[in-house]
C-alpha cells in the first residue's frame, strides 16, 4: 500500500490558511518527500509523521515556493537521528542549489546524494519501488514524477508442491527466480495491477502529460488558476486551470485528483473543486494535513 500526506496547497506565497506545496509518501519503512516550500517542518510535525524514516527527496523545480523549505527539512530529519544516507532528485542545477542551501544547515550525519535528472527517466528507488520523470512546460527546468508500486504475481503453493519445490524456495520463485527447473511462472498467475501515484507541478498543459500520469490511483496536479477564461495566462506563464488539470485527469483515466499549488489570487479555494467536477467528478481540492491509503485492488 501506499500512504499520502498533503502538507501544502498553496503557490507562490504561503497564506495563513495555505502553506506551500509539499506531499508525503510513504511506502513499506520509507518516506519520500515530494516539494518543500518555506514552513513545510512546520505542518510535518502537525501530522504526526516521523522524519528519520525520510530517504528520498523528490523536488519539481527551484522556485522559492518549492524548495525554500529544504533546508529545516534536512535538518530535521538530522535531528531525529538518521544516519542512512539521504538522496534529492531534481532538475539540472540541483547540485549547486543544495549546496548553497546546505551551507545554512551546518554539518549533516548522514551522507546526502543528489542526482540531476532531465525527464523521461525510469529509476528502482527501493524493492518494487519505480520512479519515472516527465520534462514539464514552466519558466525553469521542471519535473512531473511518477511512482510506481509493483504487484507480483498471485503465488500457487498447491502447484509449487505438486512440483516438488520446497516450502523453503517459494520465496524465490515469488521474488522471479528459477528454483531447479522450475520457473516462476508455473506457479504464478497473471501480473496483478499495482499502484500508481503522478505528481505534476508547476507546468502548462500539453499532450505528454496524458500518458505520463495515466491510470494513476491519485494525481496530484496544479491549478493555479481557477476560471477557465485564464487558460492564456495560465500557458504563458507555465502553469494550468482548474479546467485544464481535470481534463487531463479524464483523459488519463486516473481514479482520483487532487487539486493543489493554488494561486494566492483564488479568493474561494473551492470554486477550483466545483470547476473541476464539471470534468471529473472525482476531483477534490486537496487539504492541507489530508491523508489517503492506496491499496491493491483486491485488498
Amino acid at each position: 500500500m501506499i500512504d499520502i500526506c498533503l502538507l501544502g496547497i498553496g503557490g507562490m506565497m504561503p497564506l495563513p490558511d495555505r502553506p506551500l506545496s509539499a506531499c508525503l509518501l510513504r511506502i513499506g519503512g520509507e518516506t519520500i518527500l515530494f516539494d518543500c516550500g518555506e514552513g513545510t517542518q512546520v505542518n510535518w510535525r502537525f501530522s504526526g509523521w516521523p522524519f528519520r524514516p525520510t530517504g528520498t527527496i523528490l523536488l519539481s523545480h527551484f522556485h522559492a515556493d518549492h524548495i525554500a523549505g529544504l533546508p529545516g527539512i534536512l535538518f530535521q530529519i538530522s535531528h531525529a537521528g538518521r544516519i542512512e544516507p539521504v538522496t534529492i532528485y531534481g532538475p539540472s542545477g540541483t547540485q549547486e542549489i543544495v549546496r548553497h542551501l546546505v551551507a545554512i544547515v551546518g554539518p549533516l550525519p548522514y551522507e546526502l546524494r543528489v542526482t540531476e535528472l532531465a525527464g523521461d527517466e525510469s529509476i528502482e528507488l527501493f524493492d518494487g519501488v519505480t520512479l519515472s520523470t516527465l520534462a514539464t512546460r514552466h519558466r525553469m527546468p521542471c519535473l512531473a514524477y511518477r511512482i510506481d508500486l509493483a504487484r507480483a504475481p498471485r503465488f500457487d503453493p498447491a502447484r509449487a508442491k505438486l512440483l516438488g519445490v520446497p516450502m523453503s524456495d517459494w520465496k524465490l520463485l515469488q521474488a522471479g527466480t528459477a528454483v531447479g527447473e522450475v520457473t516462476p511462472n508455473q506457479v504464478t498467475g497473471p501480473p496483478r495491477r499495482g499502484l500508481r501515484v503522478s505528481l505534476v507541478t508547476d507546468t502548462s498543459t500539453f499532450p505528454a502529460l496524458v500518458p505520463f500520469v495515466a491510470n494513476s490511483d491519485l494525481l496530484l496536479c496544479e491549478s493555479m488558476y481557477a476560471e477557465d477564461d485564464a487558460e492564456e495566462r495560465a500557458q504563458q506563464r507555465g502553469h494550468m486551470t482548474a479546467g485544464q488539470a481535470a481534463r487531463i485527469a479524464a483523459d488519463a483515466n486516473v481514479r482520483r485528483l487532487w487539486l493543489t499549488h493554488l494561486s494566492p489570487a483564488v479568493a474561494d479555494p473551492l470554486s477550483v473543486e466545483r470547476i473541476a467536477r464539471e470534468t471529473f467528478a472525482p476531483a477534490s481540492l486537496g487539504s492541507v494535513g489530508e491523508t489517503l491509503t492506496l491499496r491493491f485492488d483486491d485488498e
